[in-house]
């Protein structure tokens, strides 16, 4: 039995695999990537897609990541895939009433925000970058790689309106903490560390305890 008849968009409309080719909101945009998620021939679909170079199109991912897998091939090409969708969850898109973009987490900056530039080679039709962001990058040389790049942050970090960090996920232990449980890092998201500093002094103590067990 061929792949193609186990597929989750067997009775689909194919429009809806092509953004652009006809009005489509950005929650049915997003569902479509959501059904490619759990599809049980993902893998196969996104397998075919690489291996026949297919430019075009949602084949169980969006032209932009396909390329990535293109110019670096991944070795397990399954744990890669479910790795990559994780990128749905930490964008954390929210959609108003009549199905368009509400807010989602810039994978730049980090901030759940609004306003997106149209994007039909991306996640939901959307650039994963905002505007502000946009706006930083347009005049560089490098804008085209920077889109094509993510780099999604699993801390997944809340700020306040004036841009503070108000909490986000410890990488070590997972708990989300408010900002203060953090040690300051200019270099971290929101200015701080990304392990709290539980985890950051328990880690010391275990690397002690390590090196003292060695000079005895």
């Amino acid at each position: 039995m061929d792949w193609r008849s186990r597929a989750a968009c067997l009775n689909i409309p194919i429009n809806i695999f092509f953004p652009g080719s006809d009005t489509q909101t950005d929650k049915r945009y997003w569902d479509t990537h959501e059904m490619c998620r759990n599809c049980p021939v993902n893998v196969d679909c996104l397998a075919e897609a690489l291996n026949k170079n297919i430019e075009t199109g949602l084949f169980c991912m969006p032209e932009r990541v396909r390329r990535r897998f293109k110019a670096k091939p991944p070795k397990n090409l399954y744990i890669t895939m479910r790795e990559t969708f994780t990128t749905l969850d930490i964008i954390e898109a929210e959609f108003n009433n009549d199905g368009s973009l509400k807010r989602k987490r810039c994978l730049r900056c980090n901030r759940k925000t609004r306003g997106y530039p149209r994007d039909f080679q991306n996640w939901g039709a959307r650039s994963h970058i905002c505007v502000s962001c946009h706006i930083q990058i347009q005049n560089n040389k490098q804008a085209d790689k920077l889109l094509d790049r993510e780099k999604p942050s699993k801390a997944l970090p809340d700020f306040d309106s004036h841009g503070q960090l108000i909490s986000k996920k410890c990488t070590k232990c997972w708990e989300r903490k408010e900002a203060d449980q953090f040690s300051k890092r200019p270099q971290g998201i929101g200015g701080k560390t990304s392990w709290c500093k539980a985890c950051t002094r328990k880690n010391l103590e275990q690397w002690q305890e390590r090196q003292k067990n060695v000079l005895d």
